[in-house]
């Protein structure tokens, strides 16, 4: 048998790099905002679903019930929301719940090595810095990084700052 709160929770990880997870119980629903009210009743009949929308929920980017996500492959299932969000924050459309994103955009790097604060290393390019906490990442394959400041050690962060003009 399937369980919802494994799909729940391994969907949770999965959606780390690129947004915030939120877990609402049902008998809150009627104090959430209409737009993540509208999108819930529309999402489907199985629960969990999992709903991505901007911090200011001025937009969903998309939403996904049990049924959707069973077959766990949620790099593929999460894409359209993952790109909706890229493709807002470049445009400079991502609600921020007020304030829009400050994107601090690093020219020039070169790939270099920076360790996660579980020593994990990795070759790549800093591309840009949001919101002063999330790092972004091109490797030399090509392959996107976001990583917030408490994915990477203190060196990293601090390396990045500099090279974004950052104190």
């Amino acid at each position: 048998m399937d369980c919802p709160g494994a799909v729940s929770v391994s969907a949770s990880k999965a959606v780390l790099g690129f947004s915030k997870s939120i877990v609402v119980d049902i008998s809150e629903t009627a104090g959430l905002p209409d737009l993540i009210k509208n999108a819930y009743r529309t999402g489907g009949a199985s629960i969990p679903i999992v709903i991505f929308t901007d911090p200011g929920v001025t937009q969903i980017f998309g939403r996904y019930d049990h049924p959707a996500m069973k077959s766990q492959k949620y790099g593929t299932i999460f894409k359209p929301a993952r790109d909706g969000v890229a493709k807002a924050k470049k445009d400079g459309n991502f609600s921020g719940g007020g304030k829009p994103v400050v994107v601090i955009k690093v020219q020039g790097g070169k790939v270099q090595s920076w360790k996660s604060s579980a020593g994990t290393e990795i070759k790549a390019k800093l591309v840009a810095i949001e919101d002063e906490k999330t790092y972004l990442f091109v490797t030399e394959a090509g392959k996107r990084i976001r990583a917030t400041a408490a994915q990477l050690d203190e060196t990293s962060i601090a390396k990045a700052r500099k090279l974004a003009g950052l104190k």
